[in-house]
C-alpha cells in the first residue's frame, strides 16, 4: 500500500509481475489530466491499466478509451490487463510489459520467475 498499489489486483501485479520478474519500479497512481493511471513507467512512458470489474463496465469503457486516446496523443503506450491476465498468466503479463520496455529503451533484462522457469 506505501508504494501506491491500492486494489488487490494492483498488489498483484506490484509482485507477481514487477518485482517477481526484475522489471523496474514504476510510479503508481499517478494524476494525469482529470484521471489517475494505475503504472507508469515515466522514463519509458508506458502506462500499465489494471483493470478490475468494477468502473470498466458501461461508461467506464468509454472513459478507459478517451484516457488510452489522450495518451496516444502524449506518445504514451497504453497495456490494459485484467485480473485474469495477472492473476492466470503474470509471467506472460511480465514478457509483455519487458518488451515495451525494451523497445521504449530499457536496457535491463526480465528475470525469470521460479514459475517461468523449466521443471517448475
Amino acid at each position: 500500500m506505501a508504494e501506491g498499489a491500492r486494489s488487490p489486483l494492483e498488489r498483484r501485479y506490484l509482485r507477481d509481475v514487477e518485482r517477481a520478474h526484475g522489471l523496474p519500479s514504476a510510479r503508481r497512481q499517478v494524476a494525469r489530466r482529470r484521471s489517475e493511471v494505475d503504472v507508469l513507467y515515466v522514463e519509458q512512458r508506458l502506462l500499465v491499466e489494471l483493470d478490475g470489474r468494477v468502473g470498466h463496465a458501461g461508461s467506464g469503457k468509454f472513459r478507459d478509451m478517451r484516457r488510452d486516446n489522450r495518451a496516444v496523443v502524449d506518445s504514451l503506450a497504453t497495456l490494459r490487463c485484467g485480473c485474469a491476465d495477472v492473476s492466470g498468466d503474470p509471467c506472460g503479463v511480465a514478457q509483455q510489459v519487458a518488451a515495451v520496455l525494451q523497445v521504449r529503451g530499457w536496457g535491463g533484462v526480465l528475470v525469470p520467475c521460479p514459475v517461468c522457469l523449466p521443471g517448475s
